[in-house]
């Protein structure tokens, strides 16, 4: 028996991936592909990150995928740096493909992951383009500001899927249970906004303004409001930071309330609040250092997660669609064919 549209066996290399395929792409398999994907995806964006916060991106001269025309290049610093986010990235390329073709293979008909895996692959070749782009051609904001919000759908989607196939079977139904309309609105705006002030804070790095307040939560001479241009775009963070962690508590208080009916939105927003929360004391931390690398990694990596928790209560704000609801894997589905054909032989 084959799923309903599954194509007739075919023979040849065609065949032989099929065979290969029902054996690698378990739900376990892809369960456990899912998680280290996501983990490995997170440390390549932190090692991003700390190639901009170091200047490193020219660390391999203007060569690529080369480093300085050569496959193992000579120690420095900066170069290091560059090398080692370059082969954090080859290392995690072959995860994420694996990772698309495994949910494709098991859970297609979940438009979730008909929508995720493809988005998943082209911001990874995206990233790819863009990061060859920053190191041949003369780097710009632009580009760098572009290539940060790549970055951030590429691990968001990896999260996604992530946390999906992991809760299959499980919380997943609680989806199907109602939510309010104000808050479904509410945590997407969060989600989108706190996409707009990622971009804020990177705009602000790149223009190296960090320090125009030298004081957390003032600016300078204790008084909150900014005296020069520099200081005015760190005031419109802060600002726009601290309207973050309001809209944060907010759907926080209003999930309590939904708890009982829907645990999976309590929990996503309390990790979403402890993570804004977090957040907001790095960014003093990042001020009091004199923006210290490990500062601006940790406040770089909180915005990645904050914004994929949130990502994930948007999700399970959508009910799921009604064929969906009893979708079942493609190695659960061959082996309730084994058995039906089993049990009708013996008969």
């Amino acid at each position: 028996m084959r799923e309903e549209g599954q194509a007739p066996a075919r023979s040849g290399i065609m065949g032989a991936l099929g065979r290969l395929a029902e054996r690698g792409f378990t739900p376990r398999n892809v369960r456990w592909l899912a998680t280290i994907t996501a983990i490995t995806m997170f440390l390549v964006y932190a090692l991003g990150t700390l190639v901009t916060t170091t200047a490193s991106g020219h660390g391999c001269g203007n060569s690529w995928p080369l480093c300085h025309g050569q496959f193992i290049p000579s120690f420095a610093v900066h170069t290091a740096i560059e090398f080692t986010h370059r082969v954090a990235t080859a290392l995690v390329t072959p995860l994420i493909l694996l990772l698309a073709a495994g949910v494709l293979w098991l859970w297609r008909s979940r438009l979730e992951f008909r929508v995720l895996a493809p988005v998943m692959v082209v911001a990874l070749f995206a990233e790819a383009g863009l990061g060859a782009a920053l190191v041949l051609a003369r780097s710009s904001a632009l580009l760098l500001a572009i290539h940060f919000g790549t970055s951030l759908v590429l691990f968001t989607s990896v999260l996604l899927i992530a946390l999906m196939v992991n809760e299959l079977g499980r919380s997943d139904a609680l989806r199907d249970r109602p939510v309010p309309n104000g808050f479904r609105l509410l945590v997407f705006g969060l989600a989108l906004y706190t996409y707009v002030v990622g971009y804020l804070g990177a705009y602000m790095r790149l223009r190296g303004v960090e320090l125009a307040c030298r004081q957390w939560p003032t600016c300078n001479q204790g008084s909150f409001f900014p005296t020069t241009s520099g200081a005015g775009i760190v005031f419109v963070h802060r600002v726009a930071a601290f309207l973050l962690l309001a809209g944060t508590l907010w759907l926080f208080l209003w999930a309590r309330r939904l708890r009982r009916g829907r645990p999976d939105l309590y929990h996503g927003s309390l990790w979403a609040l402890g993570l804004v929360i977090t957040q907001a004391l790095v960014g003093a931390i990042v001020v009091f250092s004199m923006v210290a690398e490990y500062s601006q990694m940790l406040h770089a990596g909180l915005v990645a997660l904050l914004f994929g928790t949130l990502s994930y209560v948007c999700l399970h704000t959508l009910r799921r669609p009604v064929q969906q609801k009893a979708a079942q894997p493609r190695a659960a589905l061959d082996a309730s064919a084994t058995s039906a054909s089993a049990s009708a032989s013996s008969r």
